[in-house]
């Protein structure tokens, strides 16, 4: 009997970090055949010599718990080679969730991850109160791509302590509650849980999110329940504690006996070495013992964003409080010298090392919102203030004033320096990753980094052989995050794979559309040299267009639903 389908003269990457080599890949319903060889004859056969295949990618950090219900296909993770996503990073989940906190936890989304109230609201059709109510939504939309989820600690404080959530840490009987409800969603199919502890993380209130709240003894007693299971990761969201938050998270895997991954290690332009220091502090740990995987990226965070919508000075007290303020406060109070004073220290005068980077040559005017001021287009603020004959604060400030602080700048927060993210992007410790996808619609596009990763730091850069390259972004991924039939090109396996140019893989550059939910806007990005995409033995993307095959489907606890 022939093959469903067949793929011939590939350079397999069967996602062990092995050598590729030329052979046949055959698919029999939803699973491999066989790799390697030649393979008998198929229903359909796809030639790729000259081109590789390798498993299909799988993204662990995305922001998809809203989209995955409006947009089956998950544009555009489906368009750089991702099979798989997970749910739920930074405390953030949709479930579990009662019927009158629905309001309250789509909050926590707004402010953290650049979502609009209104899209959320008209993007998810709530239909459940806990993890296997949502998991049972998303089954329900047939996904294009596999899903799995983390259950937020945002979600299980909410459920559990309502408004207190965002107010204080919890009481004994309360961290038992948590435990019970997170002891749920783990037997629904939650992959682990995911906690933030990032000091700029806050509501659309200016509240912090709930998990702030959160003590260290909540935190581990919740890491206990994985420990009992004996499966499930722990997903950390943070920017505060420096190399002893390394060492923290080394204990917290070590008394668990059960992976962490934090956020972040990148370059950081205010502190270039850190990074360094970052990967020092990860390798002891991991000498320790411990599984504290530190989560990075291939591609730089170019976050756009106008003075109407910024998060890129939130960590800067008074300009938090500002951007918190009704708009016409705001501009008040940005043409207040006294307060212009402030915001000047904070934001241009102040050493300290923090997430901005104060380099005012790297914040750029996208699109100016006059037409007068067209010729402004790709100035950096630097050269903005001495065209002007201003200081960079005033220049910055007056022209967002001058066009009813609706000027579209851009800036690289992060990965500014290739040679960093290059030596990043190679250490053993490192998971690459950490997409957002689904999140910061509007200003940042980070669908990209696989196509990145091979693109510049395998074929440009050669920081590191494709076989690596592919084994962290498939084979060790799914370990990881405890999915056991993906990750690997081998027999009786999930039949996801992807088929790609390694000469011309590429990122492309993002683009604004407006089909979001009630026509808002966001970016998408489609890619170059993706020849295929397969998942669960179906195409869902050829020579960059969908099929419209949605063959995905819920990993629950890393075992897929029937």
């Amino acid at each position: 009997m022939p093959f469903d389908l067949a793929i011939r003269g590939a350079t397999i990457y069967d996602g062990s970090g092995m050598p590729g080599y030329i052979g046949d890949l055959a698919v029999q319903g939803d699973r491999l055949a066989e790799v390697g060889g030649n393979v008998g004859p198929a229903r359909r056969e796809i030639r790729a010599n000259g081109l590789a295949v390798a498993p299909g990618f799988i993204d662990s950090h995305t922001h998809l718990d809203a989209q995955v219900l409006w947009d089956p296909f998950l544009t555009s993770s489906c368009f750089h080679g991702v099979t798989s996503v997970v749910l739920g990073n930074c405390g953030l989940t949709l479930a579990p969730c009662k019927p009158e906190d629905r309001e309250t936890l789509l909050r926590t989304f707004v402010r953290v991850e650049g979502m609009e109230m209104s899209v959320l609201q008209a993007a998810v059709p709530w239909s459940w109160t806990d993890t296997a109510g949502y998991l049972d939504a998303v089954e329900r939309a047939r996904p294009a791509l596999n899903v799995g989820m983390l259950v937020g600690h945002c979600a299980l404080r909410q459920y559990v302590m309502g408004e207190d959530s965002v107010e204080r840490a919890a009481t004994v009987d309360e961290i038992s509650a948590l435990q019970s409800l997170l002891r749920d969603a783990m037997h629904a199919g939650a992959l682990g849980f995911s906690t933030n502890r990032n000091p700029r993380h806050m509501r659309d209130d200016g509240k912090p999110v709930p998990s702030r709240l959160a003590a260290h003894e909540e935190i581990q007693a919740l890491g206990q329940v994985l420990s009992e299971l004996g499966r499930g990761v722990v997903q950390v969201s943070s920017a505060s504690g420096g190399l002893a938050r390394i060492d923290e998270l080394a204990d917290f895997s070590l008394a668990m006996g059960r992976p962490v991954v934090w956020n972040l290690i990148v370059h950081i332009w205010s502190n270039p070495g850190f990074w360094r220091e970052q990967l020092t502090a990860t390798e002891r740990a991991f000498k320790r013992g411990a599984q504290a995987w530190a989560n990075t990226n291939a591609r730089a965070f170019n976050n756009r964003f106008t003075l109407r919508n910024a998060q890129e000075f939130d960590e800067f007290p008074t300009w938090k409080t500002l951007m918190f303020l009704p708009l016409p406060e705001r501009k008040r109070a940005f043409r207040d010298p006294e307060v212009r004073a402030k915001l000047r220290w904070e934001a241009v005068e102040d050493l300290k090392p923090g997430t901005f980077h104060k380099r005012w040559d790297l914040v750029y005017i996208i699109t100016p919102a006059l037409p007068k001021n067209v010729g402004l287009a790709g100035m950096s603020v630097a050269d903005l203030a001495r065209a002007r004959g201003k200081d960079v604060l005033d220049a910055f400030l007056d022209l967002a004033l001058e066009e009813d602080l609706e000027t579209l700048f851009q800036t690289a927060l992060t990965n500014g320096d290739p040679d960093a993210v290059a030596q990043i992007v190679a250490s053993p410790y490192t998971v690459i990753g950490q997409s957002d996808a689904g999140a910061h619609l509007a200003i940042d596009a980070g669908f990209g980094y696989c196509t990145a990763l091979l693109g510049t730091f395998v074929r440009e850069r050669q920081a590191l052989p494709m076989q690596e390259a592919i084994r962290k972004l498939t084979g060790m991924q799914a370990e990881i995050f405890g999915i056991r039939d993906r990750g690997r090109l081998i027999p009786g396996m999930a039949a996801d794979a992807v088929v790609f140019d390694p000469a011309r893989v590429a990122p492309r550059e993002p683009e604004l559309t407006h089909d979001l939910p009630g026509g808002a806007a966001r970016l998408v990005q489609q890619a170059e040299g993706i020849r295929l995409v397969m998942v669960n033995g179906e195409v869902v993307l050829e020579d960059g267009a969908l099929t419209g095959a949605r063959p995905g489907r819920v990993l629950r606890g890393g075992i897929p639903s029937p």
